[in-house]
């Protein structure tokens, strides 16, 4: 047999059979207190566990100050998680999920009726704040003049389902209107109208789905369910008169700005008279096309892809939104790998690191830069801007001369892994190097040494010196912003492919598995999935360089 510590690992048995053991029995709270201290030290308990043990804790007789005591929280504390204990079921099985705050609990907590407490779950708006939450589990009386709701429903309809308003003293005047007595009733019936609307027109007019909400907005949580409406010109169907109406129309705009053009040429204040009056010409020609399209019909196609959503304003009004397109259907018509939360926001599987979108945009302003030193009279054009802006604006100068210039290339390179090896800096080092040497000695002390370049040496230094201060690159990803260098490439007829393609050190490395596998499927790249996620990171990186070595391919977000 081994003694301990050997190296074939089994141990020997010192301890006699009969030998006394000492053991301590505790009461069963003392061993849940023992047992959540000893769990909590290693990682930090869930809430929903936290709730669970404190109210067994106190439901077995101990006080709250004990309890406190044990867990190391204060008694205040211990005493709202003992209230939360006593939530309904459906919403402690969404605390263990992670799909309701603490905030969002505490706010429903203010009634103890688990009805009320789901009703106000399920029919407050998406972001489903604790403020909203809070009044709908109160449904507290609220004037008529401030619930929009009773806009939509009617007076008479509300009372007829049982609902009632109340009057006072204060309220008898028939501009206040009087007291709504249950706010979610007519909060129900609203959104119950809502819905008959929105099926109404979806079904009368050949959309492919409806919906209804209490309110809709462009930003925020809806801009990640929903594209809104921007149809083209080819999404209509448009009557032989529509069509006529719509080609003097844009005959008058294209008159219009051959007009404005010839504006230009005319000098002093006459020049801003005749944009002013053109200006405004050109408004209300686009009124009158903008007239024509809201009369006008989709296409079927166009309606086969997108649906309507009623809803109501701030003033209670009805709105109508039609032409919306679900981002998930979107995703999937062009092949995209997205993530779907249950109430339809939208995120990307490629998610975009700080670290990569600094990259990239690193990459990109590299790339420009190698461009525009290669375009004398764009980068004289940039430089003239950069001074006309500090002559022309109302800030202050301190100096009859004051560009500032700063070098930008190697701080570029220095956060962008893998540019070193790229064109864009092989370029831009080439080109430092031969104005090195071209540059006369002592140069640096006299800028009269440097008149011995041509105009056409000193435009091209310009432009170098011009690309070298270029900076594109931002912190983080932030979707649909458009890049500082835009008009920049633009101005160059600017092609990123000429200088940078992804690889697996500059870009594939640098997401997960699941990532790469979403940007090939958009790149048209065929993969099979459980070949690619069995590869070693580094490998599949490489597979997704090769894969699409032949193809002109950028990542939407860079």
């Amino acid at each position: 047999m081994a003694t301990p510590g050997q190296a074939d690992g089994t141990v020997f048995n010192l301890r006699p059979s009969a030998c006394p053991v000492p053991v301590k029995i505790i009461d069963k709270s003392e061993a849940l207190a023992a047992s959540i201290s000893e769990n909590n030290d290693r990682v930090d308990m869930h809430l929903s566990d936290l709730i669970f043990a404190v109210n067994e804790l106190v439901s077995d007789g101990e006080s709250v100050e004990v309890a406190a005591v044990k867990f190391g929280y204060k008694a205040k504390y211990i005493r709202k998680l003992i209230k939360l204990a006593n939530m309904a079921p459906e919403l402690l099985a969404l605390l263990r999920e992670d799909k309701v705050s603490l905030d969002q609990l505490i706010a429903l907590s203010i009634t103890d009726d688990h009805s009320r407490q789901l009703w106000a779950w399920n029919n407050s708006y998406h972001d489903k704040s604790p403020k909203d939450l809070r009044r709908l589990a109160l449904n507290e009386e609220q004037p008529v003049t401030d619930n929009k709701f009773i806009k939509v429903v009617g007076m008479d309809a509300y009372c007829k389902a049982g609902g009632e308003i109340k009057h006072d003293l204060f309220s008898q005047h028939e501009t206040h209107g009087g007291y709504i007595t249950n706010p979610a009733l007519v909060q129900e019936l609203a959104l119950s109208k809502l819905q008959v609307i929105a099926e109404k027109i979806a079904k009368e007019e050949g959309w492919s789905w409806s919906g209804f909400q209490e309110k809709l907005e462009s930003w925020g949580d809806d801009s990640k369910r929903y594209e809104f409406p921007d149809p083209d010109m080819d999404d209509y169907n448009f009557t032989m008169v529509q069509k006529n109406k719509i080609d003097a129309i844009q005959d008058e705009l294209e008159k219009n700005s051959f007009a404005m053009e010839a504006a230009d040429e005319i000098q002093g204040e006459e020049k801003w008279v005749a944009y002013r009056h053109l200006s405004d010409e050109k408004n209300k020609i686009k009124a009158q096309l903008r007239k024509i399209l809201d009369g006008a019909n989709l296409s079927s196609e166009y309606k086969s892809e997108r649906g309507v959503i009623v809803s109501i304003s701030y003033n209670g009004d009805v709105l109508i939104t039609r032409g919306l397109m679900k981002l998930s259907n979107k995703a999937k018509k062009i092949n995209k790998a997205v993530n779907v939360t249950e109430d339809g926001q939208v995120s990307d599987v490629t998610q975009v690191s700080a670290a990569l979108a600094r990259s990239l945009s690193c990459e990109r302003t590299l790339a420009v830069q190698a461009a525009l030193m290669q375009k004398p009279e764009i980068a004289l054009a940039l430089m003239v801007h950069k001074m006309a802006l500090s002559t022309f604006s109302t800030g202050y100068h301190a100096s009859p001369v004051c560009v500032t210039v700063q070098q930008t290339t190697r701080s570029m390179a220095d956060d962008a892994p893998g540019s070193a090896e790229g064109e864009a800096v092989r370029q831009l080092n080439e080109a430092h190097a031969r104005w090195e040497s071209t540059l006369p000695k002592g140069w640096e002390n006299d800028f009269t040494l440097l008149t011995v370049l041509s105009i056409d040496q000193l435009l091209d230094l310009q432009a170098f010196c011009v690309a070298s201060t270029l900076d594109g690159s931002v912190s983080r990803h932030e979707q649909g912003k458009v890049s500082a260098l835009q008009q920049v490439e633009f101005a160059m007829n600017f092609n990123i492919h000429d200088y940078w393609k992804p690889t697996a050190q500059n870009f594939w490395g640098r997401l997960k598995k699941d990532a790469m596998l979403d940007q090939l499927t958009q790149t048209g790249v065929s993969v099979n999935r459980e070949e690619f996620m069995a590869l070693k990171k580094s490998d599949a990186a490489k597979r997704a360089e090769s894969l699409i070595d032949s193809i002109q391919w950028l990542p939407e977000f860079m």
